[in-house]
């Protein structure tokens, strides 16, 4: 798999160039790897053992195709016949960001959004997959819809089911255009979903509450890049 596995010791700037994504991938990931950071395997995290945020049981799901043809998993990076720790902890930056396109960023269509809609989805794919990420943008173009007038709505609320069709489209098409909302509202309804979320996680289990600030910074940070 010659485009997963750049050097090692290469630059964050020279993987990028040299796998060719665009500026706007490069944007989006970079301030992910900032976020997420590198190796972790705290044993209250119920995400498991991961290094710049990805986690094993994202890695065995995912990182089982055999791009290169050589008849085994792209992602059994130590050739040990199967996808274990051993294989995260040997996960290099470029792999991560190879990842993170092709499970991620690609699968969204990212660019399809504007800025920055398709990065708020990409940082909440990674963090809780791409379908919540999805039901996160319905949410928030919901709780706009509610504050517009009917007469400017012409597709009703959604079905938060995160299936992106044309209704999501031009419901979030008819809230951007909304002067009084627009884009700045859009983007704080997405980010009061997502805290939301991360406060559900820590009702249902308690032991992650010790993670709850860090996330609510999190969603504080989306849209600003």
């Amino acid at each position: 798999m010659q485009s997963a596995s750049p050097a090692t010791n290469a630059s964050l700037d020279e993987i990028i160039v040299v796998q060719g994504y665009s500026d706007r991938y490069a944007a989006a990931v970079r301030e992910l790897l900032d976020i997420e950071g590198g190796h972790v395997n705290d044993p209250v995290d119920r995400g498991g053992e991961t290094k710049y945020g990805v986690s094993l049981r994202f890695l065995a799901a995912e990182g089982a195709f055999d791009e290169d043809g050589d008849g085994k998993a792209d992602f059994d990076l130590d050739f040990d016949g199967d996808i274990d720790g051993a294989d995260i902890r040997a996960l290099t930056v470029g792999d991560a960001i190879y990842l993170y396109h092709r499970c991620f960023w690609l699968t969204l269509e990212a660019d399809s959004f504007p800025a920055p809609v398709g990065e708020m989805l990409f940082d909440q794919a990674v963090n809780g997959g791409a379908l919540a990420a999805r039901k996160l943008l319905q949410r928030a173009i919901n709780n706009c819809l509610l504050l517009m007038p009917a007469s400017k709505i012409s597709v009703g609320l959604l079905k938060v089911d995160g299936v992106i069709g044309e209704k999501t489209r031009k419901a979030m098409r008819e809230v951007l255009l909304f002067n009084s909302l627009a884009m700045p509202a859009l983007v704080t309804a997405y980010r009061d979903a997502v805290r939301e979320r991360y406060r559900a996680i820590v009702r249902r289990f308690p032991a992650q509450k010790r993670f709850e600030r860090g996330w609510l910074a999190r969603a504080e940070r989306l849209g600003r890049a």
